[in-house]
């Protein structure tokens, strides 16, 4: 076994200049694994993002839960002695032990929040160091998720990073965060009070100037410089408010600004130490008639949950396909994303951020309807790590301003070992950690579990699940005029639609039958779409899903370990029907024109409806170069009904101004119907 080198020495030129700030190093390249505890003769090289399940997607792909292990070589620079050092990882699936030269560092038990280790007492400088990353993805009783439909791949999934800083630093050490958080007291049109709290770490006794510069489109608007002392114990805390005036808002996907904020520790007008972390402010609310406000103004929010995995990849995404799936969000014109069940990678939000998505992040306490909703144990251990996983979240996130909720639950049961107290304990800690956001659940129950978060949603699925689309009507009119108390919002509803299953007759498939028809995928959502418009309390709606995702390693429903929900294919070639019906509702900027069903080539009569999505506002449809007239479109849909086309190939065009869609379809009558 031979383990590849990296060399870091190049380090050591930057850190000899009259800045001592941190650096930051990249680790992803040039890793070696190899699975279970028994290390073979032969190892695998890979890069980060990793995981050992990227091919969920293939049928009779085995799924591997167990232990995966992770070798590297760095060689440290002999400048670095005297400095810290410090490793981040930023998610490691599900639980991680990190070894330094053959020497225990520590453990982190749960796979969606990152962490961070102190490594310099377990370093040799100016030689080569071994890390191994022993990653394990087998549920336990003891880590959150326990439950679910959620698909735990393992593996280093997300970035991995050293840090090198001064004895007097920025805390590394406060839940894997970075040690700023910026608190919004109170926002208005008119000012905007923050608090920014840091955290540092130092020489025990000594005293640190901390330097805060606000930043307005790269220039400063306002420095304030405070001294803190570092306690006995090599900590020290401290609060600098400061005030903007006639703020510019983050006002969502309207105008996403963002300020900077620059913290520095400066000693001798030497910068020992320093983060930039953003700020974007804005105030928002919940009214029980008008739903969703931002700035003080009704903002209905048009929603899309979002899974973290996609096919070949697994849940090992890069920056790349990270940005595809916010840029394909955007597209739709989607503007607020439920980060579904678990928290995500950090640079999604950072990119929904500058988007002005409004983020709903889950916490992941959650369980599956179909499996008795067993999400809680009433362990000690249980509880004090779903504790420790909160405060991860909210302290990793603290500064996003497109978080706006934090769920602190989804699909949980009352039955067996109950979790309400769990729920209020966290529910209290959520709102001490970040008293400027509010808290929320995906609920699939009754009772008293729905009074404990500040608003609550639960999930729809009438017409896929079980019943009638319509019975959806039912269940929003209970809340008109009763239940007053509660805040409503549907957290989830959608229903599958794979592209390989077309049919030319429109029936209700069940959700677990092999066959999810994507005709019926369009018309569920064109129904609930027009139901969702009349109730305009519900402060939010969430499609599931945005992309198809893995729900299960023995999944059959529609395709094998696949939920065919999304809007788009699992590997984000093809854009379903109902995306575009959505981005003809809710995207006005791109024009364009759509004909459904055109993945539906073989039709069994020459009568046809033909139906197109757009958002312009009429259009023409031409059929074998005959024009069958102009229509306006309405809630972004045009349908010319009994269009007789001919026996065999036929040219379908619609066409509105610069803009048109074209399919070829051929029509063999008194075809077996499908």
């Amino acid at each position: 076994m031979k383990l590849k080198p990296l060399l870091l020495a190049f380090c050591g030129i930057l850190l000899s200049g009259i800045t001592h700030a941190r650096e930051i190093i990249n680790l992803n390249r040039d890793w070696q694994f190899f699975r279970e505890a028994i290390m073979n003769r032969t190892l695998q090289d890979i890069d980060l993002p990793h995981t050992w399940n990227s091919d969920i997607s293939k049928t009779g792909n085995s799924f591997f839960y167990g232990t995966g292990n992770y070798l590297k070589e760095i060689r440290v620079p002999a400048q670095w002695d005297g400095k810290k050092v410090f490793i981040r990882f930023y998610g490691v699936s599900n639980t991680a032990t990190l070894f330094i030269n053959g020497k225990y560092v520590g453990e982190h038990k749960g796979g969606y929040t990152g962490f961070t280790f102190n490594i310099t007492p377990f370093l040799n400088f100016g030689m080569s160091n071994s890390i191994l990353v022993v990653a394990n993805n087998t549920r336990r009783t003891d880590v959150m998720p326990i439950n679910g439909d959620i698909t735990v791949y393992g593996g280093i999934y997300r970035d991995v990073e050293l840090i090198v800083t001064d004895s007097n630093h920025i805390s590394l050490s406060d839940y894997g965060s970075d040690g700023v958080y910026l608190i919004q007291k109170e926002v208005s049109q008119d000012e905007a009070s923050v608090e920014a709290v840091i955290e540092m770490e130092g020489t025990p006794g000594g005293n640190l100037n901390v330097q805060l510069q606000l930043f307005e489109n790269n220039s400063p608007i306002l420095s304030q410089t405070e001294q803190v002392k570092i306690s006995q114990n090599g900590k020290g805390s401290l609060s600098i408010p400061f005030t903007v005036t006639q703020p510019r808002l983050w006002d969502g996907t309207n105008d996403p600004f963002l300020y900077n904020v620059t913290v520095s520790v400066v000693e001798k007008e030497i910068i020992m130490d320093q983060i930039t972390v953003p700020l974007g402010l804005r105030y928002f609310s919940i009214d029980r008639d008008k739903g969703f406000m931002l700035n003080g103004k009704p903002y209905p929010l048009n929603g899309v949950t979002l899974h973290q995995d996609r096919s070949g990849v697994g849940n090992a995404l890069t920056r790349l396909q990270q940005q595809e799936d916010i840029d394909l969000i955007n597209e739709i014109g989607a503007n607020a994303v439920r980060m579904i069940n678990t928290p995500h990678d950090q640079y999604t939000y950072e990119l929904c951020d500058i988007s002005g998505l409004i983020v709903w992040s889950d916490f992941p306490f959650i369980s599956n309807e179909y499996r008795g909703g067993k999400g809680y144990i009433n362990s000690e251990n249980f509880r004090k790590n779903g504790e420790r996983q909160l405060l991860e979240m909210i302290r990793q996130l603290y500064n996003h301003p497109s978080i706006v909720f934090w769920g602190l639950f989804s699909k949980l049961s009352t039955n067996g070992d109950n979790p309400l107290e769990y729920i209020k304990y966290l529910n209290d800690l959520a709102h001490k950690e970040s008293p400027d956001r509010l808290t929320t659940a995906s609920s699939n129950e009754d009772g008293d579990i729905n009074m404990i978060t500040d608003a609550i949603g639960w999930p729809q699925y009438f017409g896929w699940n079980s019943g009638n689309i319509e019975d959806f009507i039912l269940w929003a009119n209970q809340f008109k005029d009763g239940w007053k108390e509660l805040k409503p919002a549907v957290s989830e509803y959608g229903a599958g639609g794979n592209i390989l299953h077309q049919r030319n007759q429109l029936a209700q498939p069940q959700n677990s039958s092999s066959i999810h028809p994507e005709n019926w995928q369009t018309h569920f959502h064109e129904q609930y779409y027009e139901m969702l418009k009349t109730y305009p309390f519900l402060w939010g709606t969430f499609i599931n899903s945005m992309f198809d995702y893995a729900c299960s390693d023995n999944s059959t429903e529609g395709s094998p370990h696949i939920s065919d929900m999304g809007l788009v294919s699992f590997d984000r070639h093809t854009k379903k029907d109902a995306f575009y019906f959505y981005k003809a509702n809710w995207n006005d900027i791109d024009p364009f024109i759509h004909i459904t069903e055109k993945r539906n080539i073989f039709r069994n009569t020459v009568n046809q409806s033909i139906k197109v999505y757009t958002n312009l506002d009429r259009a023409e449809l031409i059929v074998n170069n005959f024009s069958y007239g102009i229509k306006e479109q309405k809630d972004g849909i045009i349908i010319w009904d009994n269009i007789k086309l001919l026996e065999g190939r036929n040219r379908i065009d619609v066409v509105s101004g610069l803009y048109n869609d074209f399919v070829e379809l051929q029509v063999y009558d008194n075809l077996l119907a499908q």
